[in-house]
């Protein structure tokens, strides 16, 4: 699902949009950011169940419980509660400890901003976006890196953002 999102991200155009032509950038906007910040999260989450660590957070009173990020080895004999996932931010920051990989330098930048996208398009709806190209540039570079370091597989992305900017989403 992580990929869905992203491609859709990916090649998004004020054309798909329909509302109001006025708002049609504005929303176009929002929902590539959205799109991003949710993706980003499935992948962390799938990051980190590939390396053999639990999302879900322990029940509450449980002596001896592991902190966070923990194995599913670490946690058994504990009772986790199935709804209740870490946050993103919390897989951001515990990243490497699942990915203690050299290749990860600057992946958490990018991790951060679409978790900023995903918080204020998730929650709010500002009229105005402070566009900066170099964020999305940052988020594609942690998601290679991510893609190449959590499923040995090779991402080219490029998030049309600018006009005239050609889009790219191609897993290897």
């Amino acid at each position: 699902m992580a990929d869905y999102y992203f491609k859709h991200a990916a090649f998004l155009k004020t054309a798909d949009i329909e509302i109001a032509q006025d708002l049609k950038l504005l929303a176009r906007n929002c929902q590539k950011r959205l799109s991003i910040g949710i993706g980003t999260e499935l992948l962390l989450k799938a990051t980190y169940l590939k390396h053999g660590f639990s999302i879900n957070q322990v029940e509450q009173g449980q002596a001896g419980a592991p902190s966070f990020p923990f194995t599913f080895q670490a946690i058994s004999g504990f009772s986790q509660t199935p709804g209740n996932t870490y946050m993103l931010g919390d897989l951001v920051d515990k990243l490497h400890v699942v990915l203690p990989a050299t290749g990860l330098q600057g992946v958490s930048r990018g991790l951060r901003i679409a978790k900023v996208f995903r918080n204020k398009e998730g929650h709010v709806v500002l009229p105005t976006h402070k566009f900066v190209s170099a964020n999305y540039r940052d988020i594609e570079i942690a998601l290679v890196a991510l893609y190449l370091h959590s499923f040995q597989q090779t991402l080219k992305v490029r998030f049309s953002v600018e006009p005239n900017e050609k889009a790219l989403w191609r897993i290897q």
